[in-house]
Parts: C-alpha cells; sequence; structure tokens
C-alpha cells in the first residue's frame, strides 16, 4: 500500500515537471493556459496527501484561487482586440500576480502554506512559480511589474515582522525574495535564473532542516538550541542567508541585481529596495539573534563535533571558493 501511495505521488510530480517543460517550450498562449491547467491538477493530489489538520481547506483554497486565475487569463486570450487591448493587459497582469500571490493578493498563499507540510509549502514558494513568470516575460511592462514588487516587498517587510509561524515567516520571505526577482528578470534574464535557482536551494534546505527537527515555531527553535548546537548553527546560517547577509551565498544575487539597478540609473527603486531588504532582515535575525547570544562556545562545538550537516557547508561554500 506505502509502495502504492508513493508511486502514485511520483507520478502525480513527474506530471507537475512536464507541465513546466511544456510551458517553457510553448510560444503561444493557448499551450501556456493548458499547461497551466496540467500542472493544477498535478499539484490538488500532491496537496491532498498532506496530514496536517489543515490540508482539506489549504488544498481547496488553492483550487479556487488557481481556477479563477486561469479563467481570467483564458477570458484575457479571447478579448485580445485592439480596442481592450489595455483591458486585457490589465487582467493578464492581476491573474499572474493572482497565481504568484503578490501583493495585493498575498493572503492566500500564507493561508495555504501554514495548512501544508514542509516539502509540500516548498514546492509551493519555488517550482510553482515558475509557470506564471514564464507567462509574464511575454507581458514585460517596466513601470508596473516594479509598482507590484515595491509594493509587495513593503507588505512583506511589515507582516513578517509581527509573526511566529516558521511556515507563515517563509511564505512572507519568499513575497520578498520573489519582487527582488521579479526586478532581475526585468534587467537580465541569467540574473534571474541565478537568483531562482539560489534560493530555490536555500529554501530547499532549510526546510528541510525544519522538517527533519520539526519546528513550526519561533519558540521551538528557541528550545532546540540546548539539545544540537551543529544544527542549530546550520539553521542560524541558512536564515542569514535568506536575509542576504554577506559573505553568505543569498547575498550574491541580491548584490548583482542592486549593481544592475544602479547601472540602469534606477536610484530611487533601488533606495527603497535596500531599505525595504534592511528592515526584512530584521525578522530573519529575530530567529538567529538567540542563537547567537547562547553560542558564544562555538569554538568549542566545533573542535568537539566532527559531523556539520550539509546545509551549513553548502551556504558557506562561498567562502571556501574565495579563499582557495
Amino acid at each position: 500500500m506505502k509502495n502504492s501511495f508513493y508511486i502514485q505521488k511520483a507520478l502525480f510530480l513527474l506530471s507537475l515537471i512536464s507541465s513546466i517543460t511544456i510551458c517553457l517550450s510553448s510560444s503561444s498562449f493557448i499551450s501556456m493556459w493548458m499547461s497551466m491547467e496540467i500542472n493544477l491538477f498535478s499539484m490538488i493530489p500532491i496537496l491532498s496527501t498532506n496530514q496536517k489538520n489543515f490540508s482539506e481547506k489549504s488544498t481547496m483554497m488553492y483550487f479556487l484561487i488557481q481556477s479563477i486565475s486561469s479563467s481570467i487569463i483564458l477570458i484575457s486570450i479571447s478579448m485580445n482586440l485592439k480596442f481592450f487591448k489595455n483591458i486585457t493587459n490589465f487582467l493578464i497582469y492581476m491573474a499572474i500576480f493572482l497565481k504568484l500571490g503578490m501583493f495585493p493578493f498575498h493572503f492566500w498563499m500564507i493561508s495555504v502554506i501554514e495548512g501544508l507540510e514542509w516539502n509540500t509549502a516548498f514546492i509551493i514558494m519555488t517550482i510553482q512559480k515558475i509557470i506564471p513568470i514564464s507567462v509574464l516575460m511575454m507581458f514585460m511592462h517596466q513601470k508596473i511589474i516594479i509598482l507590484f514588487c515595491l509594493m509587495s516587498s513593503t507588505v512583506a517587510a511589515i507582516s513578517g515582522i509581527t509573526m511566529f509561524s516558521m511556515r507563515k515567516i517563509l511564505g512572507f520571505s519568499s513575497i520578498n525574495h520573489l519582487s527582488m526577482m521579479m526586478i532581475s528578470l526585468i534587467l537580465s534574464k541569467k540574473v534571474f535564473k541565478m537568483y531562482f535557482l539560489i534560493y530555490s536551494l536555500m529554501t530547499f534546505s532549510t526546510t528541510k532542516h525544519l522538517k527533519l527537527l520539526n519546528i513550526n515555531l519561533i519558540s521551538q527553535s528557541m528550545t532546540f538550541i540546548k539539545l544540537n548546537k551543529t544544527n542549530n548553527l546550520s539553521i542560524m546560517i541558512l536564515f542569514l542567508s535568506l536575509a542576504g547577509m554577506p559573505p553568505l551565498l543569498g547575498f550574491l544575487p541580491k548584490m548583482i541585481t542592486i549593481l544592475l539597478m544602479i547601472k540602469s540609473n534606477m536610484m530611487f527603486t533601488t533606495l527603497l529596495i535596500l531599505n525595504l531588504n534592511t528592515l526584512s532582515t530584521y525578522f530573519y535575525l529575530r530567529l538567529s539573534i538567540n542563537n547567537i547570544l547562547m553560542n558564544l562556545n562555538m569554538k568549542k562545538t566545533f573542535s568537539s563535533s566532527v559531523n556539520v550537516s550539509m546545509p551549513f557547508y553548502l551556504i558557506m561554500s562561498p567562502l571556501y571558493l574565495i579563499f582557495m
């Protein structure tokens, strides 16, 4: 029974990846819309296999939101006439922002993530953003995207400070990083691909650690400090890397994006993004500052421990590359 369950889940994951491949290789809106529908019907069974109490609510909410946004896109494509061009573009933008969970449609994503397991939450925060972003590439209106990115980053920075649930914190972190990724997409597609890959890598490592240690709240992460200092240090570095603290891996894509913004004479936008990212760094530091204060004798830990967990080396890898 267990084997058949894992086989079915693997098949749905394969279908999910196939839908993304179809979308990336498509040149028409209809084929992109079809890939969205395949993606949605592949994701629903994956969501329904969660063992959390609120997984049914999250599954239903995800289905309704994605169905509404897909319907809006289909209606917009059918209205693609010269007279309705501005309305069509506006509707497509709103539908894509709804799918991505950007401001002002960010509430559903936080609610859905809160009711899911860590593995499925990782898929929602990373893989499920590929198709909407690839559709958005065909409607690159710089001013509209930057405006919504700034508003999303503002909401994520302010809302994340008040959260105590790890899933909600990572959800608002995803919205904040998505804003930076969208700006990098406007400036350079290569930088966007690098940013998305690094962010997915960091999020995977963080969710994997939080799942293994069964940490769902900030208070649980603080009580875990006394049990295992090595894993505690890894979690601390992962959150600092997500914050974009130099010289960790998460700093690299943010630095390149800001340099491209300065090069493009986007001074006001750069200043706002820097201030908002400084604000959002607070809720990452809130997770790490207690760990730092309670691990002042970390040198003893390094000398006594042999097995340092994989994400620590993964996120600290730029340091080794610099000093090699």
